[in-house]
């Protein structure tokens, strides 16, 4: 049996029935060397090569169809959107569904300090990187679209950004932005796409168009460097004012070693933590946990440690400071805010631990060669009274009790099993593992403090 068209007739056929890029991995090459091999065969292979390609067609209707539905949903929510920062997220997740990737970023240029900028990166806070880094730097300096399908083999590429965020870049789509005079202000940048190629095409580079002419039209890019060049300005002033609360009166006692990690998830923390020396001689010491990360969580680590230092002036008993904490809920957290944190009362003489503790994991104690956990005993506090049960342990021959937040056993990657958490009682444990995780992007804010009974004390 003859062929039934030559080749360049296949190829505008193909062409013209499929004209689409959700080809399952196969181009017009591939169909059209697949119906000219069976058609020198058996006709009946023929029809089922003809199927496969109608059936292309199809897909390629729905995939048309899918553009158009995100098309309009997208130009709602920009066309009633007033916020920058909202406008930002809703453009980068107009550009993320339109070209199937499992991420988008959309870099601006900040000419003042030669820098690309971000607020919007899919799973990546808030950056800044040089106009001559990576990729985008490729971008920038072209004025091109560049399309990477194997970026670990591009020398531009820096796979330590990988590394530090445990992801795998696969492919890049990084697409010049530019506005209605034709001045360059940034880059979009798409990452892995997510079909069976896993590879961005052409077409996906022509997808993009349709955000970038609504970025072109409703950003005002100077402006919006401008904001967040103060941003992180009041942010700063802000981490700088957190760690001011970050209180350790313990760190020349002569009866305990403290050790104490901190490791923000951004610029401002919701952990927070603080360890005094009673009247009495006794060691009265917190760590919190607050529901978020941001301006609201500083606050409240501010009013607790607030709280906690009148309570110390006015000497109240640890039973007494936890019934004047459950009465002063409703001013210290805003409405639908949790905290979760865990209090202590260490006496003089290490012979018992008094605690209440909400929506954290156990406190470890170390007793004699025992090992204790000091289980939550209420329920996470919210902003209506609450009557506080205290709790207490008796100590036979305290050697040290280890607080810490969820971020260490929760992280997808770098977390300790629970069960394990007694081995971090031992410092240099403890030391090796946030140096392992000093510059890795965790998802939670870290804290851990340990106390240790000093040797013939």
């Amino acid at each position: 049996m003859g062929n039934l068209l030559d080749r360049e007739d296949l190829i505008m056929l193909v062409d013209k029935i499929l004209n689409s890029n959700d080809t399952q991995g196969r181009t017009t090459e591939d169909i059209v060397e697949m119906i000219l091999q069976t058609s020198e065969t058996h006709d009946s292979q023929l029809h089922e090569v003809l199927d496969v390609v109608f059936s292309y067609s199809i897909q390629k209707e729905k995939r048309l169809h899918k553009i158009i539905e995100i098309i309009l949903e997208y130009s709602t929510k920009i066309s009633k959107e007033r916020n920058n920062e909202i406008l930002l997220i809703i453009l980068a997740d107009f550009g993320k569904k339109l070209v199937e990737s499992d991420r988008a970023t959309i870099w601006l240029i900040d000419e003042n300090e030669n820098v690309f900028w971000t607020k919007v990166a899919h799973g990546i806070s808030n950056l800044k990187v040089p106009l001559t880094a990576g990729i985008i730097g490729e971008v920038y300096k072209s004025s091109e679209t560049q399309i990477v399908n194997e970026p670990y083999s591009h020398p531009k590429f820096n796979p330590e950004v990988d590394k530090k965020t445990n992801y795998k870049t696969e492919s890049i789509l990084a697409t010049p932005l530019f506005n209605k005079q034709n001045k360059m202000i940034g880059v979009f940048q798409a990452i892995n796409k997510l079909n069976s190629t896993k590879k961005f095409t052409p077409e996906d580079s022509q997808l993009f168009t349709v955000v970038i002419t609504y970025i072109s039209n409703v950003l005002d890019v100077d402006h919006l460097a401008e904001e967040n060049r103060y941003l992180i300005q009041e942010q700063t002033k802000a981490a700088q004012k957190q760690q001011s609360i970050l209180v350790n009166e313990l760190k020349t006692d002569p009866k305990v070693e403290v050790t104490i990690y901190f490791k923000p998830y951004d610029f401002l923390s919701g952990d927070s933590y603080s360890l005094h020396k009673t009247a009495e001689g006794g060691y009265l010491f917190y760590v919190l946990d607050a529901m978020g990360h941001g301006i609201v969580p500083s606050l409240t680590s501010f009013a607790v440690l607030s709280f906690v230092k009148k309570a110390l002036d006015e000497r109240l008993s640890f039973s007494d400071l936890a019934s004047a904490f459950g009465k002063s809920l409703e001013y210290i957290l805003s409405d639908l805010e949790q905290l979760s944190a865990s209090f202590f009362y260490l006496d003089r003489d290490f012979k018992y631990v008094e605690y209440f503790t909400a929506g954290m994991y156990p406190a470890i104690v170390k007793d004699g060669d025992k090992i204790v956990e000091l289980k939550a005993n209420n329920i996470p506090f919210m902003n209506f009274f609450f009557s506080i049960k205290v709790s207490r342990y008796e100590i036979n021959d305290f050697k040290a009790i280890l607080v810490y937040t969820d971020g260490i056993t929760e992280d997808s990657y770098y977390f300790v099993p629970k069960e394990d958490m007694p081995t971090m009682m031992d410092k240099d444990v403890l030391a090796n593992y946030f140096e392992v995780i000093k510059d890795k992007k965790m998802e939670d804010d870290l804290t851990a403090v340990l106390i240790e009974r000093k040797i013939g004390q």
